[in-house]
């Protein structure tokens, strides 16, 4: 059972904290102006972040746009569990450029990757070059109803 002495420290222990955290941000003593110094508090203020809204269909940093548009899928089929991928690349710049298309194949459920298979062509300016992967991915027990096939190319130069 606490005796009377122990609710005392315990009074005079609560009275000191008090007067400990009551003093805190207290003002400097009073110059002979009669100004008193006081220290800046910092303020917090709320954040509320807005989602940078992103044009995909426009040129990136650096004259970058995305040459995926000017690749055409023709076929990305299986045949006796394998893979291959046909199709074209328009070059439609001014320029000669040295491109990889990325023929991708992934899980229609969950879109993990299978297999992700690499071209790397030259395409003159104004010309149309064929991309093709024969027999890029072999698998007996992949479902073709179960994958999707995808594709992206960049600009090696970039």
């Amino acid at each position: 059972m606490p005796t009377p002495l122990t609710y005392a420290a315990g009074l005079a222990l609560a009275v000191a904290a008090l007067v400990g955290v009551a003093g805190c941000g207290e003002p400097a003593q009073p110059t002979e102006e009669g100004t008193v110094s006081v220290p800046i508090q910092p303020t917090l203020t709320a954040v509320t972040p807005e989602p940078e809204t992103v044009d995909t269909s426009a040129p990136g940093a650096g004259g970058l746009f995305d040459l995926g548009d000017l690749l055409t899928t023709e076929s990305c089929d299986q045949a006796g569990g394998v893979w291959s991928y046909r199709g074209t690349f328009t070059n439609e710049t001014d320029d000669e450029l040295d491109i990889s298309v990325a023929i991708s194949l992934a899980s229609s459920a969950d879109l993990n990757l299978l297999t992700v298979h690499e071209v790397e062509l030259t395409v003159p300016a104004g010309e149309t070059v064929p991309v093709e992967a024969p027999d890029f991915y072999s698998d007996q027990d992949v479902d073709p109803a179960s994958v999707q096939c995808l594709t992206g190319v960049t600009d090696k130069d970039q």
